[in-house]
């Protein structure tokens, strides 16, 4: 009988621990979609604007400008929306569907993916405001090209600035970060549950003998 209790405690803790970890993986999924919507986005706007605007064949080093950015942006943002649609997809696949443990590894993994998914989203970013300026200096007039410019490197400044502002405002360290490894040493294993679920089965036939 107490085997027995103790294999459901440890269910029931494991069952919660689970459900905490579904918490995350939903969070990492709204989090992924949104930057995923806004790099399809961008790179939409990057490429309607390299087909609409005439370029003029007198500016070289401006349209030299404007094709740099718009490769960029367009490599960049799709390969943003390559790899959160990766991670979305192959990362609930395996925490849905995977073996014993596969919540809280794929977790764990899409956590990892953060870094290398934030940086393209923000080189994404960058490289769209690049082909505003290009372009500033393709549709303006040289005065009024300057004020753009000046604008749109601010904006560039605010961004990187304000991003690592922020980063830091809400960073956590490793030892900030709530854990769940402590509870795995709980967890029943297979073998453990076939010997528990064996020792609940014989305790009441011996205590008949």
């Amino acid at each position: 009988m107490l085997a027995a209790d103790k294999l459901l405690l440890q269910s029931n803790v494991k069952q919660r621990s689970i459900e905490l970890r579904e918490k995350e993986l939903k969070l990492f999924n709204q989090n992924f979609s949104a930057i995923c919507t806004q790099s399809a986005i961008m790179a939409g706007f990057t490429l309607t604007t390299f087909v609409e605007i005439d370029l003029p064949p007198e500016k070289q080093l401006a349209k030299t400008m404007l094709h740099f950015f718009v490769t960029c942006s367009i490599c960049v943002n799709f390969t943003c929306v390559a790899m959160v649609t990766f991670v979305n997809v192959w990362g609930g696949g395996k925490a849905l569907r995977g073996e014993d443990g596969s919540m809280d590894y794929a977790v764990d993994a899409m956590n990892s993916e953060r870094t290398f998914i934030f940086s393209l989203f923000g080189a994404g970013v960058l490289a769209t405001l690049g082909c505003v300026f290009a372009v500033t200096w393709i549709l303006m007039e040289p005065e009024v090209a300057m004020v753009a410019s000046v604008i749109v490197l601010s904006a560039f400044y605010m961004v990187c600035s304000e991003a690592r502002r922020i980063r830091q405002r809400f960073r956590l360290e490793d030892d900030e970060a709530t854990s769940f490894s402590d509870l795995r040493s709980i967890f029943p294993t297979s073998s453990q549950k076939r010997r528990d679920e064996d020792d609940s089965i014989v305790s009441p036939v011996r205590k008949g003998m």
